[in-house]
């Protein structure tokens, strides 16, 4: 089995290019007099950037990267703020779901630039769809890098099949649009006006509560584990990653155990495990074992209480182990589940707060607040919580070798902030804003000037 994603060693030559015919070119655009910081090496930073069309030419000193300057070249000096690689959303539904907030697509595309995200996995694409995005792309709507991961089955469980034969896997089929993987659900989603289906194991489902062993009822996963492991076996020969939908530990383990059924070949591919909401300490070997990558989203502390009343394990370890995931795997990723998941979550500064405090607000239980504290230890630190957004996400969705790191030769896709998270207290890191997004090298956001 492959490790995903197992990091370089940072390259301390600042003019990469220094050697080749790059090396006669002329930036564009340079960001100067900021901080820089890489993703790759927590201690390494740079002080400006220098872009070329629409990749990244040069970073280094203020004085290095300000000598390329030619006549053309536009310079934008950062005034002390921060450059790191844009934001990637590993888990979103940016396209086709918008609609269910009342936005239509240009208006969610221009939220997420705003909130700094450049690229986004789409988890939920159903027969038809894929036509009507190329038309969005092609005509300019889209423009956050957008990875298609193609329905095997629906929110409801009904099965679409092998539709997604007809597509290459990591094929760019349109400007800012490819195919990424296929998406499974291993137990039923948001079905119409019915509840999510979280398929608690036996041992969990005897700890319920009586009002959790009402609102549960009987939910199980959609699959026997050798059926799950069957599709997942033909995803992986035609090359297809999965993502699989699993809540509760029932669909968790049933996901597990069929990535190691499936054999090496789909652990290979890095198959991503979708919320990871409730998993048992004996499923965390697991994940390394079958090179899962969990995709975590925000989980505020007052959504964890509300299942005190229904699964008084809640705070023994079973709801919401970021961190004991991140300490078992070999990479580890977040993204918002928006709009499906908390009205924040689209922001990954809204996401970066969540992570790294058992303290966090949301828009969602403002009425409920205070809360009692997560535990401590699912904590993680500013660091990863901003490698699970940048490096690990491009991990995730196979794009490192263009995306996730600030790196000579890697797309220009860059977000501003107003200050370096690595340097502000955590209860400051609300404060914390997106100051410009920039795809491919050009400004597609910039903040209003106060």
């Amino acid at each position: 089995m492959s490790v995903p994603c197992s990091g370089r060693p940072l390259l301390i030559c600042v003019l990469l290019f220094a050697s080749s015919s790059a090396a006669l070119a002329v930036p564009d655009l340079i960001l100067t007099n900021g901080t820089v910081l890489p993703m790759e090496d927590e201690s390494t930073s740079y002080q400006a950037i220098a872009v070329s069309g629409n990749r990244i030419m040069a970073v280094g000193s203020n004085e290095e990267i300000f000598a390329l300057a030619g006549l053309e070249t536009r310079v934008i000096d950062l005034a002390g703020r921060t450059v790191l690689p844009g934001f990637i959303d590993a888990h979103a539904h940016l396209l086709r779901d918008a609609g269910r907030v009342g936005m239509a697509l240009p208006a969610a595309q221009e939220l997420a630039l705003s909130f700094g995200v450049t690229a986004a996995a789409e988890m939920v694409v159903e027969p038809g769809d894929v036509e009507r995005y190329v038309e969005a792309a092609e005509s300019g709507e889209i423009r956050v890098r957008t990875r298609l991961f193609l329905a095997y089955n629906g929110l409801c469980g009904n099965v679409h099949g092998d539709w997604f034969l007809a597509y290459t896997p990591l094929d760019e089929i349109a400007p800012r649009l490819s195919i990424g993987g296929v998406k499974v659900f291993v137990e039923r989603s948001s079905c119409g006006t019915q509840r999510p289906a979280i398929s608690f194991s036996g041992e969990l489902r005897s700890r319920l509560s009586p009002a959790g062993s009402a609102w549960y009822g009987e939910d199980r996963p959609l699959f026997s584990v050798d059926e799950l492991a069957a599709v997942v076996r033909s995803a992986a020969e035609a090359g297809f990653s999965v993502a699989m939908h699993a809540i509760g530990d029932a669909a968790v383990e049933t996901a597990l155990l069929a990535l190691l059924a499936a054999g090496p070949a789909a652990a290979g591919l890095r198959p991503l495990l979708l919320h990871n909401l409730f998993v048992r300490d004996d499923l965390l070997s697991l994940y390394a074992e079958t090179g899962a990558v969990p995709i975590v989203e925000p989980v505020n502390a007052c959504f964890v209480d509300a299942y005190d009343d229904m699964l008084p394990l809640a705070y023994a370890g079973v709801i919401r182990r970021v961190g004991d995931l991140a300490s078992a795997v070999h990479a580890i990723a977040a993204g918002s589940d928006w709009p499906w998941g908390d009205p924040g979550s689209l922001s990954p500064l809204f996401r970066l707060a969540n992570l790294v405090s058992p303290v966090n607000a949301s828009p969602a239980y403002a009425s409920w607040e205070p809360c009692k504290p997560l535990s401590a230890s699912q904590s993680v630190s500013v660091w990863q919580a901003l490698r699970m957004m940048t490096a690990e996400a491009a991990c995730a969705l196979h794009v490192e070798d263009e995306l996730g790191t600030v790196e000579p030769g890697k797309l220009a896709d860059l977000v501003v902030l107003s200050a370096n998270p690595l340097a502000t207290p955590v209860d400051r890191l609300a404060a914390v804003r997106v100051e410009m997004t920039i795809v491919d090298g050009r400004i597609e956001w910039k903040a209003e000037a106060d």
